[in-house]
């Protein structure tokens, strides 16, 4: 088992952070198709974080976590936009 560095700690919790957030603002927005971009670019960050945590597996739950409300934030936002 490999130790994270601060780094790779520091990018998989904004991962994580990202994701909530993204995850959040879908919901309170009022125009979903922003709540889409920036579930967007939270799964952009989640993946890039899970590649460089991948050695850690705590690192990659974290990540994991974050890639996961990303994904309920694109899908809150596409049913808004297509209801």
């Amino acid at each position: 088992m490999q130790h994270s560095t601060t780094l790779t700690k520091t990018a998989c919790i904004g991962s994580l952070v990202l994701g909530v957030l993204s995850a959040a603002f879908a919901f309170i927005t009022k125009t979903p198709l922003d709540g889409v971009i920036l579930s967007a670019i939270a799964l952009v960050v989640g993946f890039t974080s899970l590649y460089i945590g991948r050695k850690n597996i705590e690192d990659m739950q974290l990540a994991t976590a974050g890639i996961f409300f990303a994904v309920v934030g694109c899908l809150i936002g596409l049913w808004q936009i297509y209801n």
